[in-house]
């Protein structure tokens, strides 16, 4: 379990255009390795270029927020987000990814249910991209890679 004191949110700013992303800015959870530096420790949903174990820099703020600043270092992951719009797709899309160490986070955004995946540098994306791909044209799901 993450030690509380050195687990801190950092905040995405995003782009809005037209209603999407449904948020202005995505806080990710990171453990502070040094006095600007973090691990982050989720998977964006929206937040672009960044994924799961980068180590990003961010600026405090003067109420305390920390606010994403550039990344550092990259960890290897693949970050994807997914919108699934067919309900029986959850136990297919976990049967896909398990066993593979993703890293997969569920969220819900007003009438949107989504799924962040951080995909590991060791597994193949491809399959998995294929099956996304498969699965997107028969309207069950939208993807977009963050971090490809």
């Amino acid at each position: 379990m993450e030690d509380p004191v050195s687990t801190v949110k950092i905040e995405f700013p995003l782009e809005v255009e037209d209603g999407y992303p449904p948020i202005s800015v995505e806080s990710l959870n990171a453990r502070q390795i040094e006095d600007c530096q973090f691990e982050l420790l989720n998977t964006p949903f929206f937040a672009k270029n960044v994924a799961y174990g980068d180590v990003v820099t961010a600026a405090t703020h003067q109420d305390g927020r920390w606010i994403f600043e550039s990344c550092r270092k990259v960890s290897g992951f693949k970050a994807i987000s997914i919108i699934l719009f067919d309900d029986s797709l959850d136990i297919e899309l976990l049967d896909l990814l398990r066993g593979l160490q993703c890293v997969i986070e569920y969220g819900e955004f007003g009438r949107l249910r989504m799924v962040a995946v951080g995909v590991p540098e060791s597994v193949d994306y491809i399959p998995i991209r294929n099956s996304l791909d498969g699965y997107e044209q028969l309207g069950k799901l939208s993807y977009a890679e963050l971090v490809a």
